[in-house]
């Protein structure tokens, strides 16, 4: 029996997700999903159970801050719902750098942690923040960076004992405004002006 193609709006960005091509649609695991809304549910479910792993590897002492582990976090946030959870990207994107040059990528900014840990460059939530921004720019997967990011920038913190970032989640605003404050912070950092990105995720 040939399968059913995967519903047309997955080829369609929401939210500032990016959009999926062909290929990578048809990685999409569950046979039930025929919305937007399924989708958000079943990933919503998927990034429940991985961050309960994650966390707790985070506790028992792994260090996070590897290509390794990051690949680990996307499979387990995403891998029950997309069979490409897991693996880079190997598309262009309107957003990211060249896919052959994500590994190099993602070593530079985990030996780039390395130092800022090792000679204090700067304080622990810049740290975390600059993690988040950088791996955002990478955008080494087919989808999920934005929610594997700040996963990313939250486990940092919990490996430091610190709170996680709220994400705007605190701000009295509709949530298309805490995107939209969101999305200028982080343009402000792309510009190497972290202060709004630094007051944002803390808001």
């Amino acid at each position: 029996m040939t399968p059913l193609a995967p519903p047309a709006w997955l080829h369609q960005g929401a939210d500032g997700q990016t959009p999926l091509d062909p290929d990578e649609a048809e990685g999409l695991k569950l046979a039930f999903v025929a919305t937007r809304g399924d989708l958000d549910v079943a990933e919503g479910n998927n990034i429940t159970r991985g961050m309960r792993w994650a966390e707790a590897q985070v506790r028992g002492g792994t260090r996070i801050t590897n290509r390794d582990f990051l690949c680990r976090l996307h499979g387990r946030l995403f891998g029950q719902v997309w069979g490409w959870a897991g693996s880079y990207r190997k598309t262009e994107r309107s957003i990211g750098i060249d896919p052959l040059q994500v590994p190099v990528a993602l070593q530079q900014l985990f030996d780039d942690v390395a130092a800022w840990e090792e000679f204090d460059a700067y304080p622990v939530d810049e740290q975390a923040a600059r993690l988040y921004h950088r791996l955002t720019w990478i955008h080494p997967f087919p989808n999920g960076n934005g929610r594997t990011s700040r996963a990313m920038a939250n486990l940092f913190l919990l490996s430091k004992g610190m709170k996680p970032f709220s994400w705007g989640a605190d701000l009295d605003l509709a949530p298309h405004e805490i995107r939209a404050r969101h999305l200028e912070a982080v343009r402000a950092a792309d510009a190497q002006d972290f202060e709004p990105l630094l007051a944002f995720v803390r808001s």
